[in-house]
């Protein structure tokens, strides 16, 4: 597949992870994305396993999915590095992902010892360069890689890149120079908002965690509470401007309380939609040419 240089908005899919791959394709293209995710590895019992055997119906769907809306699959996830990973884990994704033509990786940091974290890396980097994948580091806040300053310099010596997730922005506490100083490193911002603190969300997150049988608070916010852009507190428009010549927007915001009661296409477009405007509301007319676009004709289609 090739891959498109177009700037068009993504969509990660944590936004629909209840969906099968192949009916999450067609309705990302129906909401007017341009761009997705796919979650090759499953991080929750909940995920849709992705089918890996590529003779196989499923995997021939989501192939015919990807050709029938012409969608961009700008990243797969997730390989979670710990310290029994080998190649033999990470090569069958990155095989994968070149087949569907993702041009990034998205790696997470389980390995208590980053120093030997950051060797993997390097080696993993190697091995993602002749799929021509990159790596992205993605420091999370309950995770131990989960500081923005250490992401940038294991990703600088390895050769890899760092994605800027907003919601892990916020509860790693990161500074915003670290990302406005290496804005070559960040080719993805996975766009969302949220409260400054976790207790923001008041007693709003006990019964989600609750229902999903959740002990941590921010992996139930990560997962199920994340807001709309211009709902919260994040540094959006700052982050924005620091990255918008170098980073692809991809939309992630599962949220179950926007969600209730919306079939999961509806709640794409919806998605699509609100985000797009929150973009336009906060950029000046002179970048608007950087903003990432969604496809009005198909969305119009199908409202």
């Amino acid at each position: 597949m090739e891959k498109s240089k177009a700037k068009a908005l993504g969509v990660a899919p944590l936004s629909a992870i209840d969906l099968p791959h192949a009916e999450y394709v067609r309705a990302a293209h129906a909401a007017g994305f341009g761009a997705i995710g796919l979650r090759l590895e499953a991080v929750s019992v909940t995920d849709v396993p992705f089918p890996r055997d590529r003779g196989s119906k499923d995997f021939r769907g989501i192939v015919s999915a990807l050709a029938e809306t012409g969608l961009e699959v700008l990243d797969v996830e997730v390989l979670s590095i710990r310290p029994d990973t080998t190649r033999e884990e990470w090569l069958p994704l990155l095989e994968l992902g070149a087949e569907l033509g993702a041009s990034y990786l998205n790696v997470v940091g389980d390995h208590p010892d980053l120093t030997a974290f950051a060797d993997i890396v390097a080696a993993l980097t190697v091995d993602a360069e002749i799929f021509q994948i990159q790596p992205v580091l993605e420091p999370v806040g309950f995770r131990p890689l989960n500081n923005f300053d250490t992401a940038v310099q294991i990703a600088r010596a390895a050769g890899c890149g760092v994605e800027l997730d907003v919601l892990h922005y916020m509860r790693t506490e990161a500074d915003f120079s670290t990302i406005a100083d290496n804005p070559d490193l960040f080719p993805i911002l996975q766009l969302c908002d949220a409260p400054t603190e976790l207790s923001g969300h008041g007693e709003r997150l006990i019964p989600v965690a609750r229902s999903r049988k959740m002990v941590d608070l921010m992996i139930a916010e990560a997962r199920d509470l994340r807001l709309l852009p211009g709902h919260g507190n994040a540094p959006i428009g700052e982050l924005l401007a620091a990255l918008q010549r170098t980073a692809r927007i991809s939309v992630e915001i599962p949220n179950t309380e926007l969600r209730a009661g919306r079939p999961a296409p509806e709640y794409l477009r919806m998605l699509a939609s609100e985000t797009t405007a929150y973009l336009g509301s906060i950029t000046g007319s002179e970048r608007a040419k950087d903003l990432p676009t969604i496809n009005r004709k198909e969305q119009n289609r199908v409202e």
